[in-house]
């Protein structure tokens, strides 16, 4: 069973993306948090394999929680959410260690293969050129 958490500061957007995810044969959403510190405390407690994270969070902002995520595990795959869709929020996600990058009006359409993409082991980032 594939574990995943999520976490967004608004509770309709975590309920929004829950709703794409519960079809998925062998994949469960294990927890939800509210911001980037209670990410970091949930990967610790609930183990996910897969995070969705969105970036600008109370607290600890999405790109620092992923940071402190992946030094505690760094094979956690995690996936940024945003509203933001430049090229520089993808490349962020990047940065700081997240196996790929979404803009959250691309969920409906997009979430499902992404998470897919990072469980069969490839990167997610469709904004910037793979490096």
């Amino acid at each position: 069973m594939t574990r995943i958490l999520i976490v967004d500061d608004q509770p309709h957007i975590r309920k929004l993306v829950r709703g794409f995810l519960k079809n998925e044969a062998g994949w469960e959403v294990c927890g939800e948090a509210a911001d980037g510190q209670q990410a970091v405390e949930q990967a610790e407690t609930l183990k996910p394999q897969v995070i969705l994270l969105d970036i600008q969070l109370p607290v600890m902002n999405g790109f620092d929680a992923a940071k402190q995520i992946l030094m505690a595990s760094p094979r956690m795959l995690i996936l940024i959410l945003s509203i933001h869709q430049e090229a520089h929020y993808a490349q962020g996600a990047k940065d700081c260690g997240a196996r790929g990058f979404l803009p959250k009006h691309h969920v409906a359409e997009h979430l499902v293969p992404a998470v897919a993409a990072l469980l069969r082991g490839e990167l997610h980032f469709p904004s910037i050129a793979a490096d």
